[in-house]
């Protein structure tokens, strides 16, 4: 399995959706999962429909590498993609070019709110960006992981798995990450929350996990759900990862 092409920008199918009216008040972004996940898997498009319609943001989302119209291998063919290292290098880029193309569509926007969401491993690759501190615009993100592959994480990323788990375990505690950007000059930056929704049949470490992660909140912006008969797919079970986030933004 090759590993040159994964670090190479390619073309992503993309869909940005503006709310009825076309005056965004904010920007997310989110991530589909793997093994035949694309940008309209339930827990990914009704969320976005949410973020959409009664949020009012821009939403971006994307059919990752060899998904759909999107160009490049996917996880079954490259191993750097296997691991994660594309997917994560693409929430980035495509982050940095939804921000700069929000403040070009509004210049005069500041203090836009910014939500960065994933599902199973796009819950990942959103745990492992962090917004640059050259868009001052944007308020401190808030991250919805959908499904954080705990019992897959070791399967997925092999070497990388604890340094992944550092990089959300960061998030709420304000440091650890090992390999946080550079441009963040070793210091994390603030973020508005952390939420995270699992299904009650999602795995056998998932209760460890969440002690862990919890025990690590020093910045007390954790909210951790667990939705009663759900499991990864969430079949049948996705309009509850929707009625959860709403519930944790209607108190945030």
């Amino acid at each position: 399995m090759g590993q040159g092409a994964s670090h190479h920008e390619v073309r992503l199918e993309t869909r940005v959706e503006n709310p009825p009216g076309g005056n965004p008040q904010g920007l997310a972004l989110i991530a589909h999962g793997r093994f035949g996940g694309t940008f309209d898997q339930p827990p990914v498009r009704l969320l976005a429909e949410y973020l959409t319609n009664e949020r009012l943001m821009r939403v971006v989302t994307w059919n990752a590498r060899g998904i759909g119209q999107s160009e490049g291998g996917n996880e079954w063919t490259d191993f750097s993609t296997w691991i994660g290292d594309a997917g994560i290098n693409d929430y980035r880029r495509m982050l940095r070019e939804s921000m700069t193309a929000y403040v070009n569509d509004f210049p005069k926007a500041t203090e836009i709110p910014l939500f960065l969401c994933g599902y199973s491993a796009g819950a990942v690759f959103a745990g492992c960006t962090r917004p640059s501190p050259s868009f001052p615009q944007f308020s401190p993100a808030h991250y919805i992981l959908i499904s954080y592959p705990v019992d897959m994480n070791p399967f997925m990323a092999m070497h990388k798995t604890g340094s992944y788990f550092r990089s959300l375990e960061a998030l709420v505690q304000g440091y650890g990450w090992e390999n946080l950007p550079e441009e963040f000059n070793g210091k994390e930056p603030d973020v508005a929350g952390v939420f995270t929704v699992m299904g009650q049949f999602e795995g056998l470490f998932y209760h460890v996990w969440t002690g862990i992660l919890g025990s690590k909140n020093a910045r007390n912006i954790l909210r951790q759900v667990v939705v009663e008969g759900a499991d990864h797919a969430w079949n049948g079970k996705a309009p509850r990862i929707v009625e959860e986030v709403d519930k944790w933004l209607c108190k945030h």
